[in-house]
């Protein structure tokens, strides 16, 4: 007999590893593109390429999800450590619809440019590094409190420790700025 508890967390983990490395893999072409202070056709394909497989992992994350959930609503509800994922993840969707609502739409415009010629662009690139920080930050977290067992912390600690590091991480890269995209000022 196929247990489909199995099959399901099966699923949940397999949504993870597709999200999660979309973005990872999204945020590496990123950063190796911009080297040359362009961002080529090809290059914004496979940034698109890239978000269609967080878009699928999330997916998947979210479906699954829910017939976990659906397993033991009651326990779910009490659980901190549930409903701090769930924020997280919820973090991550709205990351994710700037990302491509907003900055897609900007590469678009920007392709084949010399974007540090470009005042808009690098008005805007910070929002990038701040978005990046978000998407990494955030698959970590959820990451670690679903292969925690036990978390001993309650919803309010969990966040104020994912708020923290996400405000920690921000204001380093944003110090270091110049170091993740050239011709910043």
């Amino acid at each position: 007999m196929i247990d489909t508890q199995v099959i399901v967390i099966g699923l949940h983990l397999l949504g993870v590893i597709i999200g999660m490395g979309g973005a990872f893999t999204s945020d590496a072409i990123f950063f190796s593109s911009i080297r040359d202070e362009k961002v080529s056709h090809t290059e914004v394909r496979f940034l698109k390429l890239g978000g269609k497989m967080v878009w699928l992992g999330l997916f998947i994350i979210v479906v699954s999800g829910l017939f976990i959930f659906s397993s033991n609503p009651e326990f779910y509800l009490h659980s901190s450590k549930f409903l701090s994922k769930m924020t997280i993840v919820a973090v991550l969707i709205l990351n994710g619809l700037i990302f491509h609502l907003v900055h897609i739409p900007r590469f678009h415009r920007h392709a084949e440019s010399h974007f540090p010629s470009s005042e808009e662009f690098m008005r805007f690139a910070p929002w990038l590094l701040v978005g990046g920080v978000i998407s990494t930050i955030s698959w970590f977290s959820a990451l670690i409190l679903g292969l925690w067992r036990g978390v001993p912390y309650g919803y309010g600690e969990i966040m104020s420790l994912y708020g923290l590091v996400l405000l920690m991480v921000l204001v380093l890269t944003l110090i270091f700025r110049k170091k993740f995209i050239p011709g910043f000022k």
